[in-house]
């Protein structure tokens, strides 16, 4: 008995090894056998299904054992899923046939002939393009030693000039963090408290005697002001702040109130500290550490360098003309009148974690170590995400930044023109590219 056991599982494991194998038995010779299997990587995207209608099987390539012999899905409904392939196998009758999986999930088989080679900038490219997006976007994996750069449609339409690595856009309020990291470098040289009152900077605003630092930072202020357009151009940083100080209305609550109005206060606050403008703080706290090579103020732009054109999708027509207002960018001190490019902009959020603007100690006392959704300058989510959003006020532009708190994965969009699906859902599946797929 014991060697007639012995027997049975030698000739089991002959026929399960690998897990490829067709099952054995009586029908054995009924299946097809495979002369070849080659591990390799790389990403893929389903084509010709309305025709070929490929099947795909779960359990091994088709007819290579019993529960292979019937389709388990159809590859209609799979025409241009995005997919990573992971093995391919060479059957007895010269078909080869690809294990692929699905953002990470492993499906099953197909006929390679199913499946066309595709980048994951290639299919991000695809994704946004039928949004109607226009601008420029990066996605990354592995703290951005594997990113892919994706730029779509034009900077300006007139001339036909492409969006590029080097175009600037407006980040919107995704420049509400760089003002944070400044205050949070005040605040860890015990130049400023987090407890500090408004009242010691702007006794004027009513309640400013229980408005904290801290509560402006994370919109808890009591103060709001709506994103108004000044009558004229504001060209210096006092007539700036002013504009803030008479526009703005102090409820006295204390209650999440998302308003520029806070971070225009925060900057005037360190220009007070520190005795320099707040482009200045920028330049010397931010850009030179980091060694930004495209990021300026709304009125400092190089004539070198092309700012992208704001446009709207409308009537079904791309390009329809929403540049942003002057007057409006030169009132949004400290909350939303930089350029830059989705390259720098990975490079400042590593930099507020790396030391050479903030340590990470220093980035989670700036997130307040997440207690509110909302902390400065950031959305936080529970599983270490956050967000960081920006758009301006009748115009074009749009902005994103969607991922981990860590900066591991992440996507960031620059649009000049507002896509037709929302940019935080684009930045999300992009996420998930980033996430699930390598470029190839």
């Amino acid at each position: 008995m014991v060697i007639v056991k012995k027997l049975m599982l030698i000739a089991a494991s002959a026929i399960f090894a690998g897990g490829l194998l067709p099952v054995g038995g009586a029908h054995a010779s009924s299946y097809l056998t495979i002369t070849n299997t080659q591990n390799t990587d790389y990403n893929a995207r389903f084509v010709g299904q309305p025709k070929r209608n490929d099947g795909i099987y779960y359990y091994g390539p088709y007819k290579t054992r019993r529960s292979a012999t019937t389709r388990d899905a159809s590859g209609k409904n799979w025409q241009h899923r995005f997919v990573r392939v992971s093995q391919t196998a060479k059957l007895s009758n010269g078909v080869t046939f690809a294990k692929f999986s699905w953002y990470g999930k492993t499906i099953g088989w197909v006929d390679q002939r199913a499946l066309q080679k595709f980048s994951r900038t290639s299919n991000a490219q695809a994704l946004l393009t039928n949004a109607h997006f226009k601008g420029r976007a990066i996605l990354f994996n592995n703290y951005s030693t594997n990113a892919s750069h994706v730029s779509v449609g034009y900077a300006d339409a007139s001339s036909q000039t492409a969006n590029a690595a080097n175009t600037l856009y407006p980040i919107a309020s995704l420049q509400k963090v760089m003002t944070g990291a400044i205050i949070e470098q005040l605040t860890s040289s015990n130049k400023l408290s987090m407890t500090d009152k408004l009242s010691k900077f702007y006794p004027s605003v009513k309640y400013s005697q229980n408005i904290t630092i801290r509560q402006l930072l994370d919109h808890r202020s009591g103060i709001n002001m709506a994103e108004s357009t000044p009558g004229s151009l504001l060209t210096t940083q006092a007539a700036q702040i002013n504009y803030t100080l008479q526009q703005l209305n102090s409820t006295g609550k204390s209650s999440f109130n998302y308003t520029n109005a806070n971070y225009a206060l925060l900057a005037a606050i360190a220009s007070k500290v520190t005795g320099q403008s707040y482009e200045d703080l920028v330049q010397s706290r931010i850009i030179k550490p980091l060694g930004l090579q495209n990021t300026y103020a709304w009125d400092q732009l190089p004539t070198s360098q092309l700012a992208a054109s704001g446009y709207r999708y409308a009537n079904g027509q791309d390009y329809q003309s929403a540049n942003v207002s002057q007057d409006l960018m030169s009132s949004l001190l400290g909350a939303g009148n930089y350029y830059s490019t989705p390259e720098d902009y990975a490079t400042f959020q590593r930099g507020l974690r790396n030391g050479k603007v903030l340590t990470k100690s220093q980035y989670n006392d700036l997130a307040n170590n997440q207690k509110y959704t909302y902390d400065g300058g950031m959305y936080h989510y529970s599983g270490g995400m956050k967000r960081i959003r920006g758009s301006l006020t009748g115009a074009g532009y749009d902005t994103v930044l969607y991922g981990t708190e860590g900066n591991k994965y992440g996507a960031i969009l620059f649009a000049n023109q507002s896509p037709t699906k929302s940019i935080n859902s684009l930045a999300q599946t992009l996420y998930s590219l980033a996430e699930n797929y390598n470029e190839n």
